[in-house]
């Protein structure tokens, strides 16, 4: 998680910070937090870098779609399933407008199956 912090002060310092390079350091440390159990502060991190995202790459990018994805399962595990369906819906009218339907789509469809008790 330290290293991690270190890349996005430097991403900020050299790239600025709202680039597309900030917004992955935040997702990195967004996983970090998922991974140890900590997703309220991981879905405050993930929600940081879809605003930068969304400046960087625009509304309707798959980074966008995927960071979506992500806040999703992380209110899903902190028993937010209502607020986890609402991204997951998001996630999934992008990759439709952006024609995509496998991989990621799939599961992102998978997930809102399982929120909505379809599966």
């Amino acid at each position: 998680l330290a290293m991690h912090k270190k890349a996005l002060r430097i991403f900020r310092k050299t790239v600025g910070p709202k680039t597309k390079d900030v917004g992955s350091a935040l997702c990195n440390i967004s996983h970090v937090l998922a991974d140890q159990g900590k997703y309220e502060e991981a879905i405050q991190s993930f929600e940081e870098s879809l605003v930068v995202f969304r400046g960087a790459l625009g509304d309707e990018h798959d980074q966008v779609a995927q960071t979506l994805y992500n806040i999703a399962l992380c209110k899903k595990n902190a028993g937010d399933a209502e607020g986890a369906a609402e991204c997951v819906r998001e996630s999934l009218r992008i990759y439709r407008k952006m024609g995509i339907s496998q991989g990621a789509a799939q599961k992102a469809a998978a997930l809102l199956e399982r929120l909505e008790g379809r599966r």
